[in-house]
């Protein structure tokens, strides 16, 4: 999604300020990136990406109605995961854990740094 929309998916870490506004940077960079020219855009990549994608695995992974997954046994069969509701909650799942990721990418190099202080 990135190339077809010209997006850079990097993220640049902010590195200074207080840590709501370090924190606050990093969650808007799920919302908002930077075009390969350099200017800021919403981020279709991440956000309509992680909604495909999760379309994708929760139409393709679970299986159809009448499948039962140990033939001869009398499994009672559970109701179809394929639902707008599943997929949604898939993406939102998807976005959170991108979330966390940018913040840990933004306070990571301090956290390491730190640790390597403590180490010596």
């Amino acid at each position: 999604m990135p190339t077809m929309l010209r997006q850079d998916p990097r993220y640049f870490q902010l590195g200074h300020g207080s840590f709501f506004n370090r924190s606050g940077y990093a969650v808007s960079r799920i919302f908002w990136t930077r075009t390969d020219s350099g200017h800021g855009q919403f981020n279709y990549s991440e956000i309509v990406g992680a909604a495909i994608a999760s379309a994708i695995s929760t139409y393709s992974y679970h299986p159809h109605p009448g499948y039962h997954p140990i033939p001869g046994k009398n499994v009672p069969y559970v109701a179809s995961d394929r639902t707008l509701k599943n997929t949604a909650s898939v993406w939102g799942s998807q976005v959170g854990y991108d979330t966390i990721t940018l913040v840990v990418k933004e306070f990571w190099p301090d956290i390491r740094r730190r640790l390597k202080k403590q180490h010596q």
